[in-house]
């Protein structure tokens, strides 16, 4: 066929509105990433590229507002260039002006949109890829309040086989601990199962953070965007989302979830973090706060940041309870914190800090026969690709002995997380049980959000 008869029938399918927008991962020649980084606020864009990847193109188109906007993301991307060991070979390519979205989704360039930043103009950043036939790779939350999740659901809803593709970061479950609890509450001939009518919540979630800390050795600069809760979102629907997923993935791996049948809110709560303008300052490298935090500022000239929160729920007749709270330092130098604990029917598997302040898991048998160590250990050993786990036993509770080969960093977690996204766009459709987890977390934390109580502190 002549090159003219080639242009003037590919002309007329775009007039017809068939064949111009496609999802370019479904493209044979498209089939390796090419990283388009849009309005990169946090840093964790940057985690995305912390190793190189042999199904992604070293040249990464950015676009950004400012340059003010993506420096953080620049100041990573230049760490990892240039370290010694394992260096990368990014070479970002920038476009920074008013127009960066026209310029970010309406051009040729890339087939794989990475957002992380603004969570409320996420889903409006979501929308672009999906119209101009881009996937979505995006760290949480893909959205913050009723309205976003409504239009993440149409998405969804409406998705053909033919759709790019939309997933966000769930980096936990990648951690080795969380893995572990997860198969030992499965076995369900060792754990008897999750108790559901225990008398108290069967599963509980609760996590420190801190707005002042270090990534990659470095002292973390947060944009000021990161204490403004409209864009960034109250603490119901950000960390929230984390162990929601957990919860998911623990309890209901694989299985579609229903919403109208599995999930029922109980209760909601929010609190506000004080942060001074010394700690402002020394977290955003900011001397006076920006316009956008006006209606966060105290009489005293603080900020109350609505960071925290608390939510019961019961999935599939199971009832739960996650609480997300945020300091501003970690004075004790712990930095963040993390525990869980599940009530099964012969056992409750904690998630806690040991006596050296690292976070380990411990099983505490409720009823000890003489067999439970044997048991014990025979259900670590069956668990696949984890060798080497231990036990010892202090005070009436075992506590694994994880090999420190087998623990990565939250850092290296986002690498995991690419690996099944890249199996998944190989595949052209996430599975239908991803889909539901992704509507089914973000219908709760923002139904939570938008019946939360407020207090003056956590209600223990």
């Amino acid at each position: 066929m002549r090159l003219d008869r080639k242009i003037y029938l590919w002309s007329a399918l775009c007039l017809l509105g068939t064949g111009c927008v496609q999802n370019q991962s479904s493209n044979g020649d498209d089939d390796r990433i090419n990283l388009v980084v849009v309005q990169p606020e946090h840093f964790h864009a940057a985690l995305v590229q912390k190793y190189k990847n042999s199904e992604i193109n070293s040249e990464v188109h950015l676009f950004a507002d400012t340059i003010t906007s993506a420096e953080a993301y620049q100041n990573l991307i230049q760490q990892y260039n240039s370290r010694s060991e394992s260096p990368t070979d990014w070479k970002v390519i920038p476009y920074y002006g008013n127009d960066f979205l026209d310029k970010a989704f309406k051009s040729n360039v890339g087939n794989v949109v990475v957002l992380a930043g603004d969570n409320k103009e996420k889903i409006e950043f979501i929308s672009h890829s999906v119209k101009n036939g881009k996937d979505v790779f995006a760290d949480k939350p893909l959205v913050i309040n009723i309205d976003g999740y409504s239009r993440l659901a149409e998405f969804f809803n409406t998705s053909s086989p033919q759709s790019p593709l939309i997933f966000d970061i769930m980096t936990e479950r990648y951690d080795v601990k969380n893995i572990i609890a997860k198969t030992l509450l499965n076995d369900i001939g060792f754990s008897g199962g999750i108790d559901k009518d225990g008398g108290e919540h069967a599963v509980k979630f609760n996590s420190t953070h801190h707005f002042i800390k270090e990534v990659s050795g470095k002292p973390l600069i947060r944009p000021a965007m990161f204490y403004n809760t409209l864009q960034q979102g109250e603490g119901l629907v950000d960390v929230t989302t984390h162990y929601i997923d957990l919860v998911y993935w623990m309890l209901s791996s694989e299985q579609t979830i229903d919403i109208n049948k599995d999930l029922i809110l109980d209760s909601a709560f929010r609190w506000c973090t004080k942060v001074t303008k010394n700690d402002f300052e020394k977290s955003t490298g900011m001397k006076q706060y920006p316009g956008m935090l006006k209606q966060s500022q105290t009489n005293e000239g603080d900020l109350d940041v609505y960071s925290n929160g608390k939510m019961a729920f019961n999935f599939k007749g199971v009832p739960i309870s996650i609480a997300v709270q945020w300091n501003v330092e970690s004075l004790d130098k712990r930095g963040d914190q993390f525990s869980a604990v599940f009530n099964a029917k012969r056992l409750r598997l904690e998630i806690k800090p040991d006596e050296a302040e690292v976070i380990s898991v411990f099983i505490i048998p409720k009823e000890d026969n003489g067999k439970f160590e044997a048991d014990l250990r025979q259900a670590l050993q069956g668990i696949k690709d984890l060798p080497g786990l231990d036990i010892i036993k202090s005070k009436g509770a075992y506590k694994v002995i994880i090999p420190q080969k087998l623990y990565l960093s939250h850092e290296d977690h986002f690498a995991k997380v690419l690996e099944q996204f890249v199996a998944y766009r190989k595949a052209k459709a996430l599975p239908e049980w991803e889909k539901s987890f992704m509507l089914a977390k973000y219908y709760l934390t923002t139904q939570a959000l938008a019946k939360a109580k407020s207090i003056e502190y956590e209600e223990n």
